[in-house]
């Protein structure tokens, strides 16, 4: 099959999703496929969930031979669409150091040939660990921040740090579990709730503080209600908590067949700010272990980010004629295995294989401080516990 074939197939296959996306179950299939990759272009969460919802962790084929794994024989790959650049010539008019065109001496403008890098777009196979054998990789799982911490008390913390309003608690009289104050700009949530119902109220109040404080009067309720709703269903399902017997009826009655557009506007929305706010809620939770356990970064060096950013400078110019939708960013590479929080990893293919997380790292640093301290009278550290 053409290469123009098969990206007009999964072009076909996303427009059939989004169709399906009015039904209560393929929403709530497509959103937990958001969870496990939030890092994904909302085009390839939706190419995933129709070809395989119950994946957890993707690779393409030599990313999973660099870890020592191969694709069992016979398994059909999960098709995604990736980015291609290419270079193309143009003959265009030289310019001369002023800025101005140069003439010949007959007063034409003299030619020249320049490169261009034009963002193309190309059909990729990748596979889910579940159709691999190999190399054990490590346990993936919710564990890493537990034991003495008050992970309530610590979340509430994040959540009022990067909340772009103050957060209060009160007794609300109309029976709403939370609602955001355009006005006065602050958050009130319903008080004595219980905690993940106090959390997902939070999270999705912040989110309306974040996009729709100053949102153009064309944007509907049910649009809010839906990037709100979703968004705070998202970044609970990353953590490990599932909402879907509240959120799921709550999403059906903001989802209509009235405009596709505006449902498919709205999930590249919720997949943009989750991604944002699980970045910020891992940062946060990484700061606040080295707080406690500053002997394991020498001379106090900040914590470097687990994202690396290409920059804008380097980032080749590119032209294209047909805006694709928020496929997977070319100018930002994810660094494999980030696991703070998360349920699962992402391994993007190109990654360079398989490297140790953050708290990978730390695990090994603290056994080691524990060896060399054990003996001379020190106290067990109290804590963070990995």
């Amino acid at each position: 099959m053409e290469r123009e074939d098969r990206l007009k197939q999964l072009t076909d296959q996303l427009t059939d999703g989004v169709k399906a996306v009015r039904d209560s179950g393929e929403y709530k299939k497509l959103l937990a496929v958001m969870a496990k990759f939030p890092h994904y272009s909302l085009n390839n969460c939706m190419l995933i969930a129709m070809q395989r919802p119950d994946a957890t962790l993707c690779q393409g084929f030599d990313g999973w031979k660099r870890m020592g794994r191969y694709v069992k024989k016979g398994e059909k790959g999960i098709k995604i669409i990736a980015p291609a650049p290419y270079t193309v010539q143009k003959e265009v008019d030289k310019l001369g150091s002023d800025g101005k065109p140069v003439l010949d001496s007959d007063g034409e403008h003299v030619k020249e040939t320049k490169e261009y890098q034009v963002m193309g777009f190309k059909a990729e196979t990748t596979f889910d660990v579940s159709q691999t054998d190999g190399k054990e990789l490590p346990k993936i799982g919710v564990d890493e921040l537990k034991g003495e911490v008050d992970k309530y008390e610590l979340m509430m913390g994040v959540l009022k740090d990067l909340s772009p309003v103050p957060i209060g608690f009160e007794d609300i009289k109309s029976g709403a579990k939370g609602y955001y104050h355009t006005t006065e700009k602050r958050i009130a949530i319903q008080k004595d709730m219980s905690e993940l119902q106090t959390i997902k109220t939070c999270l999705h109040e912040i989110t309306h503080a974040m996009l729709h404080a100053d949102a153009p009067k064309e944007i509907s309720k049910s649009r809010k209600e839906l990037e709100a709703e979703g968004t705070a269903c998202i970044v609970l399902k990353y953590m490990g908590y599932d909402t879907d017997a509240y959120s799921f009826p709550y999403l059906t009655g903001y989802t209509t067949d009235a405009d596709m557009k505006e449902l498919k506007d709205s999930l590249n929305t919720i997949r943009r700010t989750s991604s944002k706010i699980i970045t910020k809620i891992e940062n946060e939770y990484s700061n606040i272990y080295m707080e406690r356990h500053p002997e394991i970064v020498p001379d106090n060096e900040p914590v470097k980010e687990s994202r690396e950013k290409v920059s804008e400078d380097k980032a080749p110019k590119t032209e294209s004629s047909d805006d694709w939708p928020l496929v997977d960013e070319p100018k930002e590479k994810v660094i494999a295995e980030r696991r703070i929080l998360g349920t699962v990893r992402i391994l993007p293919d190109g990654a360079g294989g398989k490297k140790p997380s953050l708290l990978d790292s730390l695990k090994v640093e603290k056994e080691k401080l524990k060896n060399k301290f054990a003996g001379n009278g020190s106290k067990d550290e109290k804590g963070v516990a990995i």
